[in-house]
């Protein structure tokens, strides 16, 4: 099938509009640099100008981005932090390790259902997963209830979790698994994978370790020391919205609709933690 000249003509047009846009919206992201510019907000509408374009997310762009993230921790350190958590989200560097916890949760919970006989994993995981709204807040959802159902340590979840990454990484083109979980995970990895940092995996242990509730005598204790915790918060929001929902059990008993508003007022103790 031969191309129309005129719509080749287009696509041209459009690759040197848009790459003159990343190099003008560069140019003024170096020179508010240069300038020694601090409000965020000013920052922050050039840069976004930038990640607007497909030149902004390679190449002498994304130099220039990482440039403008190292910039901002030079004056606030956490909006740096925010800034490239975000970037590295929206660039799929680290959505691996939610590829790995979905497969890792999978096997793990093998053969269990939920409480409307559905698979477990397919059912609940795979939504409190997929409703996480970051890499991190959709690891933990996929893993969060292993160390309860499995009798596995979140320690061993955590060993386990990165064999799978060393693995991926060792043989990248032997990773035709993470296909079954595209639909699931809801965004493809990028071809790079930035490691995690310890304190990003400590996050992730201490979110696991506050989910598991055999470590706490009574709910209103377990709820409670979710408190400090946003990504365990978020995640167990995630969990409680879908046990809320009575429609999944055919039958439902009094017991059932009895949890159900015990885990809405869980669900309003904890959106107040996280406005707190």
């Amino acid at each position: 099938m031969e191309l129309d000249a005129d719509f080749i003509a287009f696509c041209k047009q459009s690759v040197a509009l848009e790459q003159r846009m990343a190099k003008q919206a560069g140019k003024r992201l170096n020179e508010a640099m240069r300038n020694n510019i601090q409000d965020i907000n000013v920052l922050d509408r050039i840069a976004d100008q930038l990640l607007d374009t497909m030149s902004g997310l390679s190449g002498t762009g994304e130099r220039t981005y990482m440039k403008y993230i190292k910039y901002l921790g030079t004056f606030n350190p956490q909006a740096a932090k925010e800034t490239k958590d975000a970037y590295e989200d929206i660039m799929g560097y680290k959505i691996h390790v939610a590829y790995a916890a979905a497969r890792l949760a999978k096997e793990l919970h093998k053969g269990q259902v939920d409480q409307a006989g559905k698979d477990y994993f397919e059912e609940h995981l795979s939504t409190v997963g997929r409703n996480g709204f970051d890499w991190k807040e959709k690891t933990v959802g996929f893993l969060f209830n292993v160390a309860e159902d499995t009798g596995h340590t979140v320690k061993e979840i955590i060993r386990k979790l990165k064999a799978i990454l060393d693995d991926w990484e060792k043989n990248k083109e032997k990773h035709d698994w993470i296909y079954e979980f595209e639909d699931i995970v809801g965004s493809f990895p990028n071809e790079k994978y930035h490691k995690l940092t310890k304190q990003e995996w400590d996050e992730i242990e201490e979110a696991l370790d506050l989910m598991d509730f055999r470590t706490t005598t009574n709910r209103e204790t377990y709820i409670e020391r979710f408190r400090g915790h946003r990504l365990a918060i978020k995640v167990k929001l995630n969990d409680l919205q879908y046990n809320m929902d009575i429609t999944r059990i055919l039958h439902p008993t009094d017991k059932d609709l009895a949890r159900m508003e015990r885990h809405k007022k869980e669900y309003y103790l904890l959106l107040k933690m996280l406005a707190d």
